[in-house]
């Protein structure tokens, strides 16, 4: 009738429970901290590998475009100079594309892309070594469609990886094929066939790992990492299409297959081919910010002799300083400083110096998508990332001074 008659208790000793729930919290906060200690390691190893290769390429470059000043005689070897530089370059961006990708940090940016008009100009970023080992290169571009919806830096890089593989990889005086077709409607089919090395077929999943070339001894002849493919594989699965390889055997060459969705060409038809900036004296005033010694001196020489007005400084307080003394027309500034920003700089230059209409461009080891949406939001209109040739800080300053 309502009346306590007694009363039970349990307990349960969850001490190890909590304690192996603090165990855990504690071996995900340490595996995130060296995840981000690895990401931060990468980024500045990157820098540091970057930043003395800018003064190299910058002149040979310069030397390139001015062969009959450097001398005939030499421009074997800055050809030589200027592709193994921008070799070193690809494979610390493949190093950074697989940890991005790894981590799930790598983004893309879509828009219609000519997948006919880019497989064009990569061969003609492949043309000299094209041209030294007499590989008769041929297309068959047949597909209509032949645009796609993609990221256009990623796509031309994974397009830039098979056809510079099938470059390396076929002997002197081999073939290299490129075609397009349609398989249905709306599938668009890229095939690139060379004569080379070949590899056994089981080993046709294997080629797409990272660190993978195939055969030991591939590595050795040719030398790379073995992460174009891999990191190749992983962007064109993002852009939902496939990347097959297929081979009869060792030295029975090699096909790469692309499958990607196939959408209209954009209204308007084909953008015509962008015009090469003319190579003209200049006269705007630079102020050209860079802590690198070898750099900042070759660069400010190479300006000036384009006609350019050149001041140089090589921290954050000078380059202020400079911009509360005189008025300029551009900052090119490296990003990481001793003493703070470059970003610091530009919104310094267009907030409060007596050049409020100044344009800036940076340059920097770091590149990271991160690294470029921080410099654009701070003021730059522009985000090479190191090492650059000297043409493509022309072409970026013909830009500029356009705009």
């Amino acid at each position: 009738s309502g009346e306590l008659r007694g009363f039970s208790k349990v307990t349960r000793d969850i001490t190890e429970q909590v304690a192996k729930q603090r165990e855990l919290e504690l071996a995900l906060a340490e595996a995130k901290n060296a995840g981000e200690i690895k990401d931060h390691f990468l980024s500045v190893l990157s820098h540091e590998l970057r930043t003395p290769l800018t003064p190299v390429l910058a002149a040979v470059s310069y030397m390139s475009e001015n062969a009959s000043a450097a001398g005939e005689q030499f421009a074997e070897e800055i050809q030589m100079i200027r592709r193994n530089v921008q070799l070193e370059a690809r494979l610390i961006d493949d190093l950074l594309d697989l940890t991005r990708i790894s981590n799930n940090k790598l983004k893309l940016r879509f828009e219609t892309v000519d997948v006919h008009r880019m497989l064009q100009e990569v061969a003609r970023m492949a043309a000299v070594e094209i041209d030294e080992k007499v590989i008769g290169l041929s297309f068959q571009l047949e597909a209509s469609p032949h645009h796609v919806w993609a990221d256009p830096v990623r796509i031309r890089q994974v397009f830039w990886n098979v056809v510079s593989n099938a470059v390396k990889f076929t002997p002197r005086g081999g073939r290299v094929t490129v075609t397009t077709s349609m398989r249905g409607d709306d599938e668009l089919l890229i095939e690139v066939c060379d004569s080379g090395v070949g590899f056994a077929p089981e080993d046709a999943a294997r080629i797409f790992s990272p660190f993978e070339q195939g055969e030991k001894t591939v590595t050795r002849r040719f030398g790379g990492l073995g992460l174009g493919l891999s990191i190749s594989k992983s962007i064109v699965v993002m852009h939902k299409g496939t990347i097959t390889a297929s081979s009869c055997g060792a030295e029975q060459g090699a096909t790469f297959t692309i499958s990607l969705k196939a959408i209209p060409a954009a209204t308007g038809g084909d953008e015509a081919p962008a015009r090469l900036p003319s190579r003209r004296q200049h006269s705007s005033r630079i102020l050209l910010v860079e802590d690198h010694e070898d750099t900042l001196a070759l660069l400010s020489r190479l300006l000036a002799r384009c006609g350019y007005k050149v001041s140089t400084a090589s921290s954050v307080t000078a380059a202020i300083k400079h911009l509360e003394e005189s008025r300029f027309d551009i900052v090119v500034s490296d990003i990481g400083l001793p003493d703070g920003s470059g970003c610091d700089i530009i919104a310094h230059g267009r907030a409060e110096s007596g050049s409020p209409g100044i344009k800036g461009i940076a340059i920097s080891g770091f590149g990271s998508e991160e690294d470029i949406r921080r410099s654009k939001a701070s003021g730059f209109l522009h985000h090479l990332t190191k090492p650059i040739d000297f043409q493509q800080l022309q072409a970026v300053l013909d830009e500029v001074e356009a705009a």
